[in-house]
């Protein structure tokens, strides 16, 4: 369910934009690497934009400087249509100029101005000259939130975003109320982002199926980092999800050990130990031997201790974690560390080049690696 929510979410958020990158094509798509185009705009003088040879990037030029002076008049020297359908719009949200919007002849180009005009005047009633219904619901949801009022929702036809904007109203409001505006499961899902926001378990109770009360239990210890909230999650795997959310989000062990599934318990324990920098706390993670040893890498990496990589057994893992700290460290002497010769040319070499250091280049008992790492500190170019 929440990924459909999001994608919805993501379409009405960018589904003008994507109209207007489909009509508009890629060929502007870096102008703003066009040093003459942004020195037109920059001054705002079209003269510059006249002199380009290339009639795409003239005209593109030219909506530019309307842009930035403010001025239509620019839009009709444009002859390709969704060049001068843009124009049109930026310069009408630029100038605030209402009239402007009506000009435009495609129908994508028009809701943007509609739209951005009504979201900077904070006027609904704009949002009803938008074609496209959900692009109203979306333009409606927007200023009802930022009025914070509800009424505005109920004119909305679209369900998503009428229901989208109950929801946005009883946070802004913080009235669990007008959640009762809504159908089931959407007035669950209003409870329990107002419970998430306000940081109140109670709002919670509201809620009578007891999985979709356990998300919400869920999503408030997370952003309280309670987990004694986690224990009074019904369903098991929720129950384990919460401590998991809250072991991650407050970076606490003790959380993360409440988890039966060993699995996700030391999935937490790994990110918590790299957060904390417990080497401790990644010994911990036992099924896993490459989790474990990734974790104390990065910790020994992050910390520039070679100390750290002592608690590595696999001996390639170990030389792995050496060499990242003498890397890191640009310290040389941890490269002694490495008891293979051909390894431990290897970090000396690495280590010289990354430090821009010949003496350490010297160190290197293969002629040729030392001939070549002296060389690399001219290029930066390290062994793999």
């Amino acid at each position: 369910m929440s990924k459909f929510k999001i994608s919805r979410r993501f379409l009405s958020f960018s589904i003008l934009f994507l109209s207007l990158f489909l009509l508009s094509g890629c060929a502007g798509l870096f102008d703003f690497l066009d040093a003459d185009m942004s020195k037109a705009i920059d001054k705002k003088n079209p003269k510059i934009c006249r002199e380009m040879e290339d009639e795409g990037r003239k005209e593109r030029c030219l909506a530019g400087v309307a842009e930035a002076a403010k001025d239509e008049k620019l839009c009709d020297e444009i002859k390709e249509e969704s060049t001068k359908d843009n124009c049109l719009s930026k310069v009408a949200v630029a100038a605030d100029k209402l009239d402007l919007c009506t000009r435009i002849s495609q129908a994508s180009y028009k809701d943007i101005c509609y739209n951005q005009l009504a979201i900077n005047r904070n006027d609904a009633n704009l949002c009803t000259s938008i074609a496209d219904a959900n692009t109203v619901g979306a333009c409606v949801a927007q200023i009802a939130e930022s009025k914070g009022d509800m009424n505005l929702c109920t004119t909305i036809v679209a369900d998503y975003y009428r229901n989208d904007c109950f929801t946005k109203v009883a946070v802004k409001n913080n009235d669990p109320a007008i959640c009762d505006s809504l159908t089931a499961s959407h007035q669950t899902n209003c409870l329990t982002v107002i419970a998430k926001t306000q940081k109140d378990e109670k709002i919670c109770d509201k809620i009578s199926e007891q999985r979709a009360k356990d998300i919400c239990l869920t999503s408030v210890a997370s952003v309280i980092g309670g987990n004694l909230l986690c224990g009074k999650v019904v369903e098991a795997k929720q129950r384990a999800q919460c401590y998991y959310l809250v072991g991650t989000t407050s970076y606490d062990a003790d959380s993360c050990f409440k988890i039966e599934n060993t699995g996700q318990k030391e999935a937490c324990y790994q990110v918590v130990a790299i957060h904390n920098k417990d080497e401790q706390l990644c010994q911990s993670i036992t099924v896993d031997v490459n989790n474990r040893n990734y974790c104390l890498r990065t910790i020994a990496i992050d910390k520039k201790t070679v100390n750290t990589c002592n608690y590595i057994s696999d001996k390639d893992a170990n030389y792995e974690c050496v060499l990242g700290v003498a890397n890191i460290s640009t310290d040389a002497s941890v490269c002694e560390k490495i008891e293979s010769k051909g390894t431990r040319d290897k970090c000396l070499f690495n280590v010289g080049v990354t430090s821009q250091d010949k003496n350490v280049c010297r160190s290197v008992q293969d002629k040729g690696e030392k001939d070549t790492c002296e060389d690399g500190t001219k290029t930066n170019q390290l062994q793999p």
